[in-house]
């Protein structure tokens, strides 16, 4: 059993690294958040609230189930067909198909000097189970991250990154740390940034026309208040399992709560990092100051060699 000065830690250090993220994401700085919206700015917020606390107004801002999904979720519980079932929808579909050779060539899975891997079971066989769970989940769920114009119109970009290089370091955090399941760690991380999307479109349409545009620190408290239930309500649509729902409701009391919240904070921070608005030295201080255990900082190790341009 773990010691109190070696064991996780509460969320405040996560909250600081997803804080450092808000404000990238919505081109602000750390002293723009501090400012705490006043009374009259979050009240008008109140068009926007009104759409997200109502299940039928909501309802078409919210991203459609993947056609695929269902399919994808049938073959991961599958014991014996899984791989064959999940390269059949990939062979299925040439955007994923292309996404696999591409990751089957890739430094990862490859080794330097030999040939390019160029046929589906090839790379199928190379990349195995894990790895085409990762992809295909990845991919269903990128055409709903739409781009914007208008005021912070780099939001719905930086959020999508960010919800890939979440999903990946929650995903290694399952294997590696938890023993939880890896492709619902990925899952959760990528449907958490589904929701910071959809309150955002939201917030665009109902709270910023004309000249009008809210501050950096009166989204933040949007996105606070807002995207953990609003990500509720996609597993529901969705129709998820039980236990995912669960994890969103609960952060941090399973093993799976605890990897979502580690990937979130590790993705922010490395996003950070490659964008040249953190070091990795202070990026690896918030990392420990969270969890202090050495198979955290091997983790984190693991990451930066995976997910990092350059280390700053």
């Amino acid at each position: 059993m773990h010691t109190f000065a070696s064991s996780p830690r509460s969320g405040a250090h996560a909250d600081v690294a997803m804080r450092r993220f808000t404000a990238y994401a919505l081109d602000a700085s750390l002293g723009d958040l501090r400012d705490e919206a006043t009374a009259v700015e979050l009240a008008e917020l109140e068009p926007a609230t009104r759409v997200l606390a109502d299940l039928k107004l909501q309802a078409k801002y919210l991203p459609r189930r993947p056609s695929l999904l269902p399919r994808l979720m049938s073959a991961i519980s599958s014991d014996s067909n899984s791989m064959r079932e999940m390269a059949s929808i990939i062979g299925d579909d040439g955007a994923l198909l292309g996404g696999l050779l591409k990751l089957a060539n890739s430094s990862y899975y490859r080794m330097s000097g030999s040939k390019p891997i160029e046929s589906l079971e090839k790379a199928v066989t190379l990349v195995g189970t894990d790895g085409l769970r990762s992809l295909i989940a990845t991919a269903l769920l990128h055409p709903v991250m739409t781009g914007t114009r208008g005021p912070y119109s780099s939001f719905a970009e930086a959020t999508w990154e960010h919800s890939q290089y979440a999903a990946g370091c929650a995903e290694l955090h399952a294997a590696r740390i938890e023993g939880a399941d890896t492709f619902n760690a990925r899952l959760l991380a990528l449907l958490l940034g589904l929701a910071s999307n959809a309150v955002f479109r939201i917030a665009r349409e109902h709270c910023m026309t004309g000249s009008q545009c809210a501050r950096p620190a009166v989204m933040a408290k949007l996105f606070d208040d807002w995207v953990p239930p609003t990500a509720q309500r996609i597993a529901e649509s969705w129709q998820l399992p039980a236990d995912l729902l669960g994890v969103l409701a609960a952060p941090a009391e399973t093993g799976l709560a605890r990897s979502l919240r580690f990937g979130r904070m590790a993705g922010a921070l490395l996003l950070l990092v490659n964008h040249g608005h953190m070091r990795e030295l202070s990026a690896r201080a918030i990392i420990l100051a969270d969890d202090r255990r050495a198979e955290v900082d091997k983790l984190w190790s693991r990451l930066v060699i995976l997910h990092l341009t350059a280390t700053r």
